[in-house]
């Protein structure tokens, strides 16, 4: 002899069952595990540009001395950052 139990059919877990349930402002925590945040992308350990142990500043100077710091720059085929530096350094 049967017994008269129904059976209660579960609809498995969807993105769209879940997103009704949310909607529908129930407790969806349980379908997710916060132990483990996934994170994607950001920095690798070691990778951008590495630092070049100097320090940005401005400066202002007149047209003729660009001018000359350009010349000096382009007869040794310096950056104009380069032959200011040099400048600095034959100073010492």
């Amino acid at each position: 002899m049967r017994s008269k139990t129904t059976k209660i059919t579960v609809k498995p877990t969807t993105a769209s069952n879940l997103e009704e349930k949310f909607d529908a402002g129930e407790d969806v925590s349980d379908y997710f595990d916060f132990s483990r945040p996934v994170v994607w992308g950001g920095a690798r350990t070691g990778s951008g540009r590495k630092p070049l142990g100097k320090i940005r500043k401005q400066i202002l100077l007149s047209e003729d001395i660009v001018a000359k710091v350009n010349a000096i720059a382009a007869k040794k085929r310096l950056s104009f950052s380069a032959a200011i530096e040099n400048a600095c350094a034959s100073m010492r």
